[in-house]
């Protein structure tokens, strides 16, 4: 039985959340109302995941995460009530410290959001216990510049045939930590858009978007109708519509979700192959489950460039794995290789646009 340790100040959310778990067979092995005291939990119970507020008294969520991965590594996933893009940048800076998921508090507002938001809670508690995880240090500020230095040798068997003219990535378990790391080694003139579907809590995405655009230098925004794609910008799929791209501009589209996701991976994916052929990349990155598997599957047989990271980086290799396992991905990155295989990339002749 998966063993939980609950940390948050609020004791009545704490006795709902409990109740909630145990319903679901998680044993909840302890609770926390500050920081000092769920890393003193967290040490003494030995729990397989914890999950975090990030406002408390005190130590706050932020502050024990870092203790505890420095002291007791264990997957923390984040239950945040944090509404604004603003002050739900303390919840993504929680991932850069260690957690491996963020999520809503689940709201009594109507019965379907309530189930839905306590079933991903439940659903993240089960696929994060028992994960190694590792300590994450704090990044520094960018700097003014990005450092000139000499190119990394390509990884074996990853020489690119062309630039491309649009990248996507779809991410979900461990993606943000890991979309923001790929993000900040990329220049303010890469030569490409870039398209993301990462899978969040709905209502997150703003804040996501603006967390993402305080590390890097690209620009980043929530990704809107009509809009033209522009070299050099991010654009941030938002739940609710599936993220595609047509004639060069953003297109979002109100189809059926795909396997359980809008926006979808596959969804954008296969979009960028019909629009692009072999002029698009795709890449996918940590998460559970097989979203944009068949997408990038559908990128390389029009003869684009594709990736999935690798075992060793990803938190969770069920999205990776998939493409990997399906023939879809070209190469197999770990997290600190792709950033200097998309910039190879990017000096790449550029191919034709088809007519």
């Amino acid at each position: 039985m998966i063993r939980c340790l609950l940390v948050d100040d609020s004791r009545s959310f704490r006795a709902l959340l409990r109740a909630l778990l145990e319903r679901a067979g998680i044993d909840v092995v302890g609770e926390a109302a500050d920081g000092d005291a769920a890393v003193a939990k967290a040490v003494a119970l030995r729990p397989d995941v914890v999950t975090m507020d990030v406002r408390m008294p005190g130590k706050d969520g932020l502050a024990a995460i870092e203790e505890i991965m420095r002291v007791a590594p264990t997957p923390v996933v984040v239950v945040s009530a944090e509404a604004g893009p603003e002050r739900q940048e303390l919840a993504f800076w929680a991932l850069e410290l260690g957690a491996v998921e963020v999520l809503a508090k689940p709201r009594a507002v109507d019965a379907a959001r309530f189930d839905r938001e306590v079933q991903a809670i439940r659903d993240a508690v089960r696929s994060v216990a028992g994960l190694k995880v590792v300590t994450r240090h704090r990044r520094r500020a960018l700097p003014a510049a990005a450092p000139r230095a000499a190119p990394a040798p390509p990884p074996r068997g990853a020489s690119p045939a062309h630039a491309p003219r649009v990248l996507g990535i779809a991410a979900s378990t461990g993606g943000p930590a890991a979309i923001a790391r790929i993000l900040r080694a990329l220049p303010r003139e890469f030569p490409a858009p870039i398209l993301v579907v990462q899978h969040i809590a709905p209502g997150f995405e703003a804040g996501l978007a603006h967390w993402l655009g305080s590390e890097t230098r690209l620009s980043v925004k929530l990704a809107q109708d009509g809009e033209l794609l522009r070299a050099g910008t991010v654009y941030v799929g938002a739940d609710g519509r599936h993220l595609t791209a047509r004639a060069d501009r953003v297109r979002l589209v109100d189809a059926p979700p795909v396997r359980g996701f809008r926006p979808s991976g596959t969804t954008l994916l296969e979009s960028l192959a019909r629009e692009y052929g072999g002029a698009a990349a795709g890449l996918v990155l940590s998460g559970m489950g097989d979203d944009g598997a068949d997408g990038l599957r559908s990128v390389r047989e029009r003869g684009g460039w594709t990736a999935a990271q690798g075992p060793a980086s990803a938190v969770v290799f069920g999205m990776p794995g998939a493409a990997i396992e399906r023939g879809a991905a070209l190469h197999t990155l770990e997290l600190d290789d792709i950033a200097p295989a998309l910039l190879r990339l990017a000096r790449a002749p550029a191919l034709a646009p088809r007519a």
